[in-house]
């Protein structure tokens, strides 16, 4: 169908200058609109169908549906121009998008950021999405139906050519078209229910070959050819980005999400993969262990991760390990002081106090209100154990006269020791009590110490983390600018 380079198009409005590519049934041209001086691409289909059967249906599902992708208006998705029939051919224009493809980009070893391949994640996403509500599904999201815009961080979504209308719930048949890799197994069925977790597969492709630089094994092939997780490739990729992909690329389509949009929302925010970093190891570790159900593999990575691991991750395991042991030390100390309450013992020369010395304080210290004082500060100030003892202390203090009743035995023996008898025997008590508060302190005051010796690390950690990130992006940038500045110069 080459030959159609250098033809005029619709009493010379267009001009096609030059083939740029030819998929399964359509071909593509690069175009002059004359009015305008415009630069814009023509899509028919291939002139090897006018000897199928089925070319007249064929030729009304592409008008169709070139009407449908015109209603898909989205600054990510390639705008269409005018449709029109000519020579018994249809033709649609759309809008010619400067730039190289992400797989120029990406597939020379060279994975992008995983901020930067969210970013452009997040753009086809909402692409998609504006597709589905009008009731397309693309069917080729891949890094190769996607333009990274000249001189802008946009990509856009191009490539309507095997896009297909569905109708949710019912079985239609899928053409054999697929793109190993990015395809998912019902695409491989000739008759399957048609659904967004079609496009929700090669959009999750997508992100693997973005974060990875490889392109994913077959969705047919995947019973025997175990695919790796991303984190197996890449260990500085995030839990919640890899369980993505992982949910993304389920085999089954009943067990991807529904939407592109329930997809989306698995994506972490910069932010809260930032707090995840400094802190949240626990949840890191959980899913860590997920990348087992994309494949059951837990085999080496097919290629060495192209970072090395940052040293935050070094150390910052090392902290929070210090802190949650000063935390449990400190329960550890804090947990023996309900057991001395029953040091009311000593004063066995009163036996039916013991069971009222708690109580008797409380009824008559003063008329209730003091009582409700006395507990409730004491949880708030020293945690859980301490109420036991302040209690006690504090009867020591205000209602000397039964700590006056139990030093009373002691001066019947030996009269001579009266007065200096019951300063003797009242601190011991109170100091015995004393001591698991001091412990107390000490620990707060040394467990507030080390929480913000960690706090302070890990925001060093995040600033390092943030200086990494913008090099990374801004090397993402000049590599991308350099490449689109040489695919312009090749197209030309």
């Amino acid at each position: 169908m080459g030959f159609l380079v250098g033809k005029y198009l619709q009493n010379h409005k267009y001009s096609l200058d030059q083939e740029l590519g030819r998929g399964g049934f359509g071909v593509t041209y690069k175009a002059t609109l004359h009015s305008l001086g415009q630069t814009v691409v023509v899509k028919t289909l291939d002139e090897l169908l006018r000897q199928d059967p089925n070319f007249a249906q064929s030729k009304q599902q592409f008008q169709a549906e070139a009407k449908r992708l015109a209603l898909c208006v989205h600054p990510n998705i390639v705008r269409v121009i005018d449709f029109f029939i000519e020579d018994d051919f249809p033709f649609i224009v759309m809008e010619y998008v400067p730039g190289p493809t992400l797989d120029t980009v990406v597939l020379p070893a060279q994975p992008l950021a995983e901020a930067t391949a969210l970013h452009y994640s997040r753009q086809v996403g909402a692409a998609l999405k504006v597709v589905h509500q009008n009731g397309l599904l693309h069917r080729d999201v891949k890094p190769q139906n996607l333009i990274l815009r000249q001189g802008t961080d946009q990509v856009v979504l191009i490539d309507f050519g095997i896009a297909r209308e569905f109708s949710p719930g019912l079985a239609q048949t899928h053409t054999s078209l697929v793109s190993p890799g990015y395809a998912p197994i019902e695409q491989y069925i000739s008759q399957e229910q048609r659904s967004p977790a079609t496009d929700v597969y090669g959009l999750a492709a997508t992100l693997y070959t973005l974060l990875t630089a490889q392109v994913p094994a077959a969705s047919i092939l995947r019973d025997r050819q175990p695919l790796p997780a991303p984190r197996d490739l890449r260990a500085e990729i995030s839990a919640a980005t890899n369980q993505a992909v992982i949910r993304g690329m389920a085999v089954e389509p009943h067990d991807r999400p529904g939407s592109v949009e329930a997809w989306l929302k698995l994506l972490p925010d910069v932010s809260e993969r930032r707090a995840v970093m400094a802190g949240a190891t626990s949840q890191v570790a959980t899913l860590r262990a997920a990348p087992g159900t994309l494949a059951a593999s837990r085999r080496k990575p097919a290629i060495a991760p192209q970072a090395s691991r940052p040293a935050w991750q070094t150390w910052l395991p090392g902290v929070l390990v210090v802190l949650a042991g000063a935390a449990v030390v400190g329960a550890i100390l804090g947990r023996p002081q309900p057991s001395p309450s029953p040091s009311p013992e000593p004063s066995t020369a009163s036996p039916t106090q013991p069971s009222t010395a708690v109580e008797a304080p409380t009824s008559t210290d003063a008329e209730a209100p003091t009582p409700a004082d006395a507990e409730t500060p004491a949880p708030t100030d020293v945690e859980t154990p301490t109420p036991t003892p302040t209690s006690q202390s504090d009867t020591a203090d205000t209602v000397p006269s039964t700590e006056a009743q139990s030093p009373s035995p002691i001066p019947s023996e030996s009269p001579d020791a009266i007065a200096p008898s019951p300063p003797v025997a009242s601190p011991s008590p109170p100091a015995s009590e004393a001591l698991p508060e001091l412990l107390d302190q000490k620990e707060a005051e040394s467990l507030q110490d080390a929480e913000k010796k960690a706090t302070e690390a890990a925001r060093e950690a995040e600033k390092q983390r943030e200086e990494q990130q913008r090099e990374a992006e801004k090397a993402d940038k000049e590599r991308f600018k350099e490449r689109s500045e040489k695919g312009d110069k090749g197209k030309d």
